[in-house]
C-alpha cells in the first residue's frame, strides 16, 4: 500500500453528474446546510451543526487527520449547480492492514439518486488500484436501510451485526459491517 500516494495530492474525480475533490475551509456555507437538517444526521455519531462555526471547525479536524495521514473526505459537488451536497472518504485509514473505513454523508433533497454510490465508486477504485489498499471496511446503523444499500450496490459483503457497538444520541445501536476486499473487484491486480 502506498499511503504517501494517498496523502501527497489527492486526485479529482469526475463522473457524469459529479466532481468529487477534497473538501476545503471554502465549503463550510454548503456544508452547513447538509450537516444543520436533522434528518441528515439522525442516524450518526454527529449531532446536526447549529451555527457556521460548527461546521468551520469540522472542517478545520477534517484537514487535521489528513495532514496526520488518519484520513481523507472528498466533497460530492453537483456539475449542474457547483453546490457541495454531500461528502465521501476513507474516515479511518490503517496502513499497517492496508485496510479503510469508509463514509459518507449527503443533503436530504439528493437521497435515493444513486449519488453516494456513484461518487463512493471513484474513492474505492482510487483506494485498491492507485493507493493499493488490500480492504475496505463500512458500518452503519441496523436501522438505516439507505445506507447498508449504497454497500451492497457498491459491491460490499454484509459481515455481520455488532451488536450495540455505538451509543447515538444517548442510545446503543447495531451497526451493520460490510467489506470488500481488492481481489473481489473488477480492478484486482
Amino acid at each position: 500500500m502506498d499511503a504517501g500516494k494517498l496523502f501527497s495530492s489527492p486526485p479529482t474525480f469526475e463522473t457524469a453528474r459529479l466532481w468529487i475533490r477534497r473538501l476545503e475551509l471554502s465549503d463550510a456555507a454548503d456544508y452547513f446546510e447538509l450537516a444543520s437538517d436533522p434528518d441528515v444526521s439522525a442516524e450518526t455519531v454527529w449531532d446536526r451543526h447549529h451555527s457556521i462555526e460548527e461546521s468551520i471547525d469540522y472542517l478545520t479536524r477534517v484537514n487535521q487527520r489528513f495532514d496526520m495521514k488518519q484520513a481523507i473526505h472528498w466533497g460530492i459537488v453537483e456539475k449542474a449547480s457547483g453546490k457541495l451536497i454531500g461528502r465521501t472518504g476513507l474516515i479511518h485509514v490503517d496502513p499497517v492492514h492496508e485496510k479503510a473505513e469508509i463514509g459518507y454523508a449527503l443533503a436530504r433533497a439528493y437521497w435515493s439518486q444513486g449519488i453516494v454510490t456513484e461518487a463512493t465508486r471513484e474513492i474505492m477504485r482510487y483506494a485498491f488500484v492507485q493507493a493499493g489498499f488490500h480492504r475496505l471496511e463500512a458500518r452503519c446503523n441496523a436501522s438505516n436501510p439507505g445506507s447498508y444499500r449504497v454497500m451492497e450496490k457498491l459491491g460490499m459483503s454484509f459481515e455481520g451485526v455488532l451488536r450495540e457497538q455505538l451509543k447515538i444520541k444517548g442510545k446503543f445501536v447495531d451497526q451493520r459491517m460490510y467489506s470488500i476486499l481488492r481481489r473481489d473487484t473488477e480492478w484486482s491486480v
